[in-house]
């Protein structure tokens, strides 16, 4: 017995609406020479003929008529199961917050893969400190915050862990400067405390040159040979290198980067974070 192929009926289905093998073609994206072969198959399957001409029009026998119902079920049913096993598209919108550096070391590739998946959600980001995002949180302004975060956070998924380093210029040696020069990330940055405990334990001296939340100044800075900076591995871009005699020192701790969810769980963030673990665990970025 043969069987009904479904873009045969598709095709039977669009010229049943226009009348005409050119139109019905231009609906399914065929040539007209492919929409008459697949209809004189058809034809040749249901043994009957399907259409006559009225005019210049294309319209159904009596047997196409009754072709006609099972045709369209067929089709429904047909594009019914094969949506069954398609990702949901999910809609909506996430307001997300992110510490300037990890925004721009993680964020393009996690939205523009969660972008190309989910095509129709919109996503805001805001940046800020650890401490304005967890503010933000709390007052309802935002959905999620990629943030700093230490090992025992209860209310902070640890996304990703990285070891710190001095970071300096590749042009000059403001590392071997007395005091030393520090290029330094805001007040309550975790990675602050961390250098100027670990020069503190030495009996270093060292004075603020530079203080700001802003990534791109920080590299700029540094590069420019203002001071040294404590950033992971990935921080480091064009000008810049790891102090290595530094790190031996007076060494540094772990940076760990997490996310922090406000009171609603919502599917797009559970879809979020899907990329955002995948971009984040990325072997390119690992210290």
């Amino acid at each position: 017995m043969f069987s009904l192929d479904p873009d045969f009926l598709r095709t039977f289905l669009a010229i049943s609406e226009t009348g005409s093998f050119g139109a019905a073609g231009e609906r399914v994206n065929k040539t007209q020479s492919t929409v008459s072969a697949q209809m004189k198959r058809l034809e040749e399957i249901v043994g009957v003929s399907l259409f006559e001409r009225e005019g210049r029009r294309n319209v159904l026998t009596p047997d196409g008529m009754k072709l006609l119902e099972y045709a369209a079920s067929m089709v429904r049913l047909n594009d019914e199961a094969l949506r069954a096993f398609q990702p949901l598209t999910i809609t909506g919108r996430l307001r997300l917050g992110a510490i300037d550096e990890y925004a721009q070391a993680f964020l393009p590739g996690t939205l523009r893969s969660f972008g190309a998946a989910h095509p129709a959600v919109q996503v805001e980001v805001v940046t800020g400190t650890s401490l304005s995002l967890r503010e933000m949180l709390a007052d309802g302004e935002l959905d999620a915050a990629i943030i700093s975060c230490r090992t025992g956070d209860t209310d902070t998924e640890t996304l990703r862990s990285d070891r710190l380093h001095w970071i300096g210029s590749e042009s000059a040696s403001p590392h071997c400067d007395d005091p030393l020069p520090l290029c330094a990330w805001s007040r309550a940055c975790s990675w602050r405390e961390m250098a100027s405990a670990a020069l503190v334990r030495d009996d270093r001296k060292w004075r603020l040159a530079v203080t700001t939340s802003n990534a791109a100044l920080i590299s700029l800075t540094v590069r420019e040979g203002l001071g040294v900076a404590v950033a992971p591995a990935w921080f480091v871009g064009p000008g810049l290198r790891i102090l290595e005699a530094m790190d031996a020192r007076y060494p540094l701790g772990v940076a760990e980067i997490g996310i922090k969810r406000g009171s609603a769980s919502t599917e797009v963030l559970d879809a979020f974070l899907v990329h955002v673990k995948s971009e984040l665990n990325s072997p390119a970025l690992a210290a």
